[in-house]
């Protein structure tokens, strides 16, 4: 695990401040049309769930590498995220640093060209991983739109990650266009104590 520096850590103690500082960022939106800008993110087991999500899909388990809202024509540009979870020491969210410079003339034509059906809660769209400056990854709404191999896993394998240790009102900012992330499998004395708030920022 290589740990890097550019990323922006602070501790911010009520939810006030957590929305100034996204503020500072750009606009908020919302994740769900009749919920709040404050997204709340708590680990729990599948059979806890009753929405298809992540959450349902896997439970306790790790979740796949993504970029966050991949489904939106364009996602947030920063992801905010604040723990306030009552467990002590939680596990860690892996941000995934995509650096091109690491890429093969294959795997760059691969992230550029290779077009994706992206299902959306309309009617989805067409799109590359990498346009325009901007990273859109999440095999949980992508699908390539023609058969060929999927480059992804070697691509992801060569990128440097950072694992996030979180400790109450810890705030960390993702840029969404250029980083992924994942969190690893959760341990079952973290069912419904490890919480993150989130605040998606376009």
């Amino acid at each position: 695990m290589t740990t890097t520096t550019n990323i922006y850590e602070t501790e911010i103690k009520d939810e006030e401040d957590f929305v100034e500082l996204a503020l500072t960022f750009g606009t908020p939106i919302k994740s769900r049309q009749s919920g709040s800008f404050i997204d709340t993110l708590t680990a729990v087991e599948s059979n806890q769930v009753e929405k298809d999500s992540l959450s349902k899909r896997y439970g306790l388990e790790e979740f796949p590498i993504h970029t966050d809202c991949a489904y939106l024509k364009i996602p947030p540009k920063y992801i905010l995220l604040r723990y306030i979870g009552s467990i002590e020491n939680p596990t860690p969210t892996v941000i995934v640093h995509f650096d091109k410079s690491k890429l093969s003339d294959g795997e760059i034509d691969f992230i550029q060209k290779t077009i994706w059906f992206v299902k959306s809660k309309d009617v989805g769209f067409y799109s590359p991983i990498l346009k325009d400056g901007i990273l859109r990854y999440d095999k949980e709404v992508m699908k390539m739109a023609n058969p060929a191999e999927d480059k992804m896993i070697d691509i992801l394998a060569k990128m440097d990650k950072t694992e996030i240790q979180w400790y109450k009102n810890k705030v960390v900012v993702i840029n969404n266009h250029r980083d992924l992330h994942f969190r690893p499998k959760i341990k079952m004395e973290e069912n419904n104590k490890r919480i993150l708030q989130r605040i998606n920022i376009v």
